[in-house]
């Protein structure tokens, strides 16, 4: 299987703006998985997981 183009940013810390409906939110945190189409981000607020079709684009902050 080919491997996901986040793959190179686990455990850095991102910035990662994505589509929820007809929203755009943004998940701040360190990148902690990246499996089966989605990725895992944990930040001050929890853990969330995000489709990546739905990401926008992901910026390192570190």
């Amino acid at each position: 299987m080919k491997g996901s183009i986040f793959s190179d940013l686990l455990g850095k810390n991102i910035k990662a703006p994505f589509r929820d409906g007809k929203h755009i939110k943004v998940a701040r945190g360190r990148l902690e998985a990246v499996k089966d189409g989605f990725i895992k981000v944990r930040g001050e607020r929890g853990v969330i997981l995000i489709n990546q079709a739905n990401i926008e684009k992901i910026t390192c902050l570190d």
